[in-house]
């Protein structure tokens, strides 16, 4: 029996919705493409293998790895804001890197040109010295730099980065000036701390817990950490420092929902593994899953307020 061109036509449909339907259902149908910005071996590449080792028990692969390093992260962001929007190339950045680099200039991609998956971690940023300091508070350090200004001298990692961000919030709260030096890393910065070359360091929290020739004045952020309990905060002493260094998952924008879904929820199960939790602490590290809805909305109003401070200090224009 002939089928009318009607017929063939509705039956052609059909197909074409069956087939849509079950390739949607099979993403991801290969494995996932992740971009790391920075070299093998990193904090990034670290919390990065953290989190595969759960994407491979969560989803049976894992991604295929590619480093991408160059102008502090921005070559690699950048190569994920350029890449196919199919689902298919993720990457890892780190904040405020990824806020701070289209306001210095060192970028060409705008905040708004990723898909904000989702963050993993935190890691505060902490104040050092060596042991063998004169300052064995935060207040003596601030007390100090208050009376002479500019004499004191911090070692910071790089330039606009986590470090710098959190050295001008600590002379903002504190209203001080201390003279920044740049270092080329955080085991060069503890280096220079240890060594008696700087008045004090700016550190991960993490690095800093391992340190046994330095001491930890202060954290930032609103709470101790669990790896320090005998630290306080800066908030405790009144000090607006907030600066933390997290890894984010990000794509470029305009993914497929389906595939945004999935890797969000996926990604969200892996950070709330007790296992993966359990690595991060172990490696210094603060876990945490804040969803990329939200997370969008916060990086995009810590550009506005990274832009302000640098502006108050005289960095910006």
């Amino acid at each position: 029996m002939k089928l009318s061109f009607t017929k063939k036509l509705a039956i052609g449909l059909a197909a074409t919705l069956i087939s849509a339907t079950t390739a949607l259902a099979e993403y991801p149908e290969r494995q996932i493409d992740l971009i790391v910005p920075f070299g093998a071996g990193g904090g990034s590449d670290r919390v990065a293998r953290i989190v595969d080792g759960g994407w491979t028990s969560e989803t049976g692969t894992g991604w295929n790895f590619q480093y991408k390093p160059g102008a502090g992260g921005a070559v690699g962001s950048d190569a994920i804001s350029r890449a196919r929007n199919d689902g298919y190339t993720v990457g890892i950045v780190n904040l405020p890197n990824l806020a701070i680099q289209p306001i210095s200039g060192a970028a060409s991609f705008a905040l708004a040109d990723f898909t904000y998956l989702g963050r993993v971690n935190v890691d505060p940023i902490a104040l050092v010295v060596p042991n063998d300091s004169p300052y064995l508070t935060l207040e003596d350090f601030t007390a100090a730099a208050r009376e002479n200004p500019k004499v004191l001298t911090l070692a910071i990692t790089g330039t606009l980065g986590t470090a710098h961000i959190a050295a001008l919030e600590i002379m903002r709260g504190s209203e001080t000036e201390v003279t920044l030096v740049p270092t080329q890393g955080g085991a060069n910065t503890v280096a220079r701390v240890a060594g008696g070359h700087v008045s004090a360091g700016i550190i991960g929290a993490g690095l800093a817990s391992r340190q046994e020739t330095l001491r930890t004045l202060a954290i930032s952020g609103g709470e101790r950490s669990a790896a320090m309990p005998d630290v306080p905060s800066f908030s405790e002493s009144g000090y607006a420092v907030n600066s933390l260094t997290s890894r984010i998952f990000v794509g470029p924008k305009d993914m497929p929902e389906e595939a945004v879904t999935f890797l969000r929820e996926k990604l969200g199960a892996v950070a709330q593994n007790e296992a993966i939790r359990a690595e991060f602490l172990k490696s210094g590290q603060i876990p945490v899953w804040q969803s990329g809805a939200d997370l969008e909305v916060e990086v995009l109003a810590m550009g506005d307020e990274i832009r302000a401070l640098l502006i108050e200090f005289g960095v910006l224009k």
